[in-house]
């Protein structure tokens, strides 16, 4: 009687908000780190802005985020985008092209897994039915 309305009575499902969000996110992050990517190796005074900012807040993030796990590795993933972000700019040489790739493979990799997530999530409830 004391359980507030949101909570949910079935303990297999609670952690259902949890996944779906981590699939959003996944897919969501690696579409925006895609596009950003395009747009700062084309614009190069907006990827270099863009690249300062994500390497310095995935530090701030890493400074705050000393007890929470999951917290800790999506401040290292901010702050590891921001620095290739950067080293993406034309001045850096060979490390450019290196850089741009591993941006590209870690957006489409952060969109496959959050498509894996999200098939996963579906099979997880289709079995619970």
């Amino acid at each position: 009687m004391n359980e507030p309305e949101w909570k949910d009575a079935n303990p297999e499902t609670a952690d259902l908000p949890g996944k779906g969000r981590t699939v959003v996110l996944c897919v969501l992050g690696g579409i925006v780190l895609g596009v950003l990517c395009m747009i700062g190796m084309r614009v190069r005074p907006f990827g270099l802005a863009v690249g300062g900012f994500a390497f310095f807040y995935g530090i701030g993030m890493l400074l705050r985020a000393r007890s929470n796990k999951a917290n800790a590795k999506i401040a290292v993933i901010v702050t590891a985008a921001g620095f290739l972000m950067m080293l993406a700019h034309p001045r850096f040489g060979i490390v450019t092209a290196f850089a741009g790739y591993f941006l590209i493979t870690g957006a489409i990799g952060l969109v496959v897994t959050g498509l894996v997530k999200a098939v996963k999530l579906a099979w997880d409830l289709g079995n619970r039915s």
